[in-house]
């Protein structure tokens, strides 16, 4: 199975402290479906640059296509509409016209996953004069994501010769004219570029001042998912040129960025800041990031002082000591400080960040790309890692029991928060798939239940590899009852489920998992998975009965409740159901009399009992297997699943 995690491009970039675990590893998805993202037009940046040559490949005869017949028969296709049709299938890429290049390894593999090692090209069928130009770049648009054995390649040839052998082990060498056009993100399983991204390689020392130049997009991996290109252009690198990378919002620092924070979780403020990169050819002077924050209210408030870090020889970001520039031509630097928010109220935010340099400032031919917006709520008990209804522009995909196989019942889902005060936690919402999808694969009759998990075991304090504590699906911090799904939590879209009671919390680092069950997959559950923001890896986790648990580095809508109220009013469920484990004989004590149903189902769903009571009552279950079953004990009023097992 193809492992899932997604590491954020700017992250991978600066590093920061998201050191990974052997548990980075992972799965393919296997909906075959695309994310949900918001109904509006295609909105693609503008050309910043003025272009010798282009294609928007309209007309295929711009391109060929081959491979390297020794290794594999995958070529590129070129057409409009075109859709990666393997088992585990990424979106199309964004696109003006519809025109574009894909490679589908993904299909290419199958479904288990192809042995060879593929290398194919698409290379420009006529070369481009660079006579007059010193320094080149190609920029094109593009829609990338990563496994973890392949490269994408940008190489360049000035007489119309190509090597013929690259590999997921070659190694760039711009002076040969071999630019690796993803080093960020190739080989982090599910990283990604964003749908589209504009990407920029500078291919001046094999294409500056010559006057044909041939360029090649050159893919080399096993079994990976997917690259789209569209708009390719060839043109001279600007003088002046920096880009923001990014916007970052950060309650406490870390770069976690949630969707919804609490109050009581924001203490003096937030921590925010951005990614710059120098993209001229000249040293940019006088570099500055500003930010602004608003809300609905007129709230107003701005930064422009920011401090800024640069990086060590390993390209590790480096917060020993600030930096005052200039930034030399590709090179990064961060922005980062805590931005107080003293007098701030529950409302949603959004802060817009602008960078500038003395050469490429507000107004200027380059500045299309200086700004980065990032949304975000303060609320009064509901903290959330997904920014579902605040982010305007979202992508979002869902998860559940159907994704994996052995996962239909047990499989679980967990999402990471940062307690800076300590606090009461009272329960979590759910938001399943019926939320946003018309047609949702969620259906009642399933069960779950919510715990508070430490997160020890994700932590390798002696960085050998291995996590400090084994994963153990019964070592909770506090739990909730079994909740059976019905008919009502489907149509509304969503689920709160309070804990048994509520859990205190000291400050520390903590998961939400929701433990799912549909009965072979006859009852499915599917979550939301918020995919807009990139995150750092342990931001989402999910877990496999029988396998093991894996980073996501996704958003799943699994939101917590500080306080010590779910704020619902609930009817009273104190059912008693002992003793747990048993040898087939329970007994069930109800706390208020009447008349309850009560179905007994198995492991895979299957009825295996069923009564009907009116008082407390022994239940003989010992013709049973021994193993784990679920006792459903309801009326019209109440209904509560217990899980029991018999030895």
């Amino acid at each position: 199975m193809k492992r899932i995690i997604t590491l954020l491009f700017a992250f991978a970039i600066i590093s920061l402290s998201f050191a990974q675990t052997n548990a980075n590893v992972k799965v393919k998805r296997m909906a075959k479906e695309a994310s949900i993202t918001p109904n509006q037009n295609v909105s693609i940046e503008p050309r910043s640059v003025e272009c010798v040559w282009e294609s928007d490949f309209s007309n295929a005869s711009d391109w060929d296509t081959d491979h390297d017949s020794s290794d594999c028969s995958l070529d590129w296709q070129i057409g409009q509409n075109l859709e990666c049709t393997g088992f585990y299938p990424i979106a199309p890429i964004e696109s003006t016209n519809g025109y574009y290049a894909l490679l589908d390894s993904d299909a290419y593999g199958g479904e288990e996953g192809g042995t060879e090692t593929e290398d194919s090209w698409l290379t420009m069928a006529n070369p481009v004069d660079c006579s007059g130009l010193d320094n080149v770049i190609v920029e094109f648009d593009t829609w990338y994501q990563s496994y973890n054995l392949e490269r994408c390649f940008i190489v360049v040839s000035t007489d119309g010769t190509f090597p013929t052998d690259l590999s997921p082990t070659t190694e760039a060498d711009p002076a040969n004219g071999i630019f690796e056009a993803f080093p960020g993100i190739s080989g982090d399983v599910q990283a990604n570029t964003g749908n589209p991204s504009t990407t920029r390689v500078n291919i001046s020392e094999a294409a500056g001042g010559e006057s044909q130049v041939w360029i090649r997009f050159n893919w080399t991996g096993t079994w990976g998912y997917a690259w789209f290109i569209d708009r390719v252009c060839v043109a001279e690198q600007p003088a002046e040129d920096v880009a923001l990378s990014y916007g970052l919002v950060s309650n406490n620092g870390t770069g976690n960025e949630y969707g919804r924070t609490p109050l009581s979780q924001v203490g003096e403020g937030m921590y925010t800041g951005g990614g710059a990169y120098n993209f001229g050819v000249n040293d940019a002077e006088n570099l500055e990031l500003s930010m602004s924050i608003d809300n609905s209210s007129g709230y107003v408030l701005s930064q422009s002082d920011y401090s800024m870090y640069g990086f060590d020889n390993d390209g590790f970001l480096d917060m020993s000591g600030t930096i005052s520039g200039p930034l030399a031509s590709d090179e990064n630097a961060y922005f980062e400080d805590m931005t107080p928010m003293s007098g701030a109220v529950a409302d949603t935010y959004t802060a817009t960040f602008t960078l500038s340099s003395s050469g490429d400032s507000d107004g200027g031919e380059y500045f299309g790309d200086n700004t980065a917006v990032r949304e975000f709520a303060l609320t009064d008990n509901l903290y959330s890692t997904d920014g579902i209804d605040i982010y305007e522009n979202y992508d979002v995909s869902r998860l559940g029991t159907g994704n994996f196989t052995d996962a239909t019942d047990g499989f679980m889902m967990m999402s990471y928060y940062e307690i800076t005060e300590a606090t009461y936690v009272a329960g979590a919402t759910i938001m399943l798939d019926s939320y946003m999808y018309s047609t949702p694969l969620t259906t009642a009759g399933g069960e779950l239940v919510v715990a508070i998990r430490s997160d020890a075991f994700t932590l390798d304090s002696d960085e050998d590899g291995e996590p400090d504590e084994a994963f153990d699906v019964a070592n909770t911090i506090a739990e909730s009852d079994f909740y059976l799904v019905t008919d009502t939590d489907v149509n509304n879209g969503f689920i709160t489920v309070p804990l048994t009671s509520p859990a205190y919390l000291d400050e520390g680092n903590y998961y939400i998992s929701v433990e799912m069950y549909s009965n072979g997959d006859e009852t499915p559950i599917y979550i939301l998975d918020d995919e807009t923001i990139p995150q750092p890896a342990s931001m989402s986790i999910i877990y496999i009965p029988g396998d093991d648990w894996y980073t996501n580095g996704t958003a799943a809508a699994i939101r917590m409740i500080t306080g010590q109220s779910v704020g619902l009013e609930e009817a009273s469920s104190n059912l008693n159901v002992y003793p747990n484990p048993s040898n087939g004989i329970i007994n069930i004590e109800l706390d208020k009399q009447g008349a309850y149903s009560i179905r007994v189902n198995d492991i895979v769903g299957k009825l295996v009992a069923e009564n009907e009571i009116n008082s407390n009552t022994t239940l003989d279950l010992q013709h049973l297997d021994t193993g784990i079953y679920f006792v459903n004990i309801y009326n019209d009023e109440l209904s509560k699943v217990v899980k029991i097992i018999v030895e």
